[in-house]
């Protein structure tokens, strides 16, 4: 088989372990979504660095204890966690190159879904996934790690004030799952951080959490590595207040950079393979062209 065949088969095969209802990229024609073409957030979403960035917004979110609660006591992801991954990428990629209604079904989904999650922890904390706090804690999380990802690893980053359009242009997603005062900068987000660092916390659950994510995921050998590594580089990603929390120190002065170099090789890896077939499809329904990283 040919070796970029057999990288976008393997890429697409773990992430078609699920799909939310309605994801689907080419109509209406001429409906370009929340975003549209030339938009920061297609540019940021369109790269390979976003699988980094995805696995090390998980890393990070599970420090909101309540949260990381919450998603253990109403998901399955510990059981099938490529599931999981799988309905994450929809969505996001739903929202992001969908259509307007595309994007507003996908959304009415997860409000629907978040509904069900909701209870107390044994110290008495409630927790609900309706909560405006709870999805900015998780939208923040994750478009803050694709943008530290795609920085890091993106052969063309973007930069200054097209960074804090990203920003401004996620928190969108968060603000159709129903949060209000969203950070919509990278000044916003630090200080939401600086705001947020006093009520993080890694208790036993946490570190549970963080130990599933840091390991090998897959039935295969060459997965269970890719897997492995894969976290290593999304674990580097994370930022120093973080390390600081769960007690990541470097072995050696020479880790980092030993993660960054395979992050190269692994987002190189799937450029060179992986057909975009849903951002190829978005750009067919509006009528531009797609030109791949």
């Amino acid at each position: 088989m040919n070796p970029r065949t057999a990288i976008d088969d393997a890429y697409w095969a773990m992430l078609a372990a699920a799909h939310l209802p309605g994801e689907q990229y080419t109509e209406p024609v001429g409906d370009p979504g929340l975003f549209g073409p030339g938009s920061p957030i297609w540019y940021v979403h369109g790269d390979v660095s976003g699988v980094l960035g995805g696995v090390s917004g998980l890393l990070l979110g599970a420090l909101n204890e309540p949260v990381t609660h919450g998603t253990n006591q109403h998901s399955n992801y510990l059981q099938d966690p490529i599931k999981r991954l799988g309905f994450t990428s929809s969505f996001v990629m739903g929202v992001t190159y969908g259509s307007t209604p595309v994007a507003e079904k996908l959304t009415g989904t997860i409000r629907a879904m978040h509904k069900r999650v909701h209870g107390t922890m044994p110290d008495g904390r409630p927790y609900s996934a309706t909560s405006s706090d709870d999805i900015i804690w998780t939208g923040v999380t994750q478009a803050y790690s694709a943008a530290r990802a795609h920085v890091r690893y993106h052969p063309k980053p973007l930069g200054g004030s097209d960074l804090d359009q990203y920003f401004a242009e996620y928190a969108v997603i968060s603000e159709k799952l129903g949060a209000t005062g969203v950070p919509k900068s990278r000044a916003d987000v630090e200080d939401y951080f600086a705001m947020m660092r006093p009520r993080l916390t890694v208790s036993e659950e946490t570190l549970e959490v963080i130990k599933f994510l840091r390991g090998p995921v897959g039935g295969d050998a060459a997965t269970r590595i890719s897997s492995k590594v894969l976290s290593r580089v999304a674990t580097d990603l994370l930022p120093d207040f973080a390390k600081n929390l769960l007690g990541f120190r470097p072995r050696l002065p020479t880790t980092p950079l030993a993660a960054r170099a395979a992050g190269h090789v692994f987002t190189r890896t799937l450029r060179y393979g992986v057909v975009w077939r849903p951002i190829k499809e978005a750009h067919d329904r509006v009528g531009t062209p797609y030109t791949p990283v």
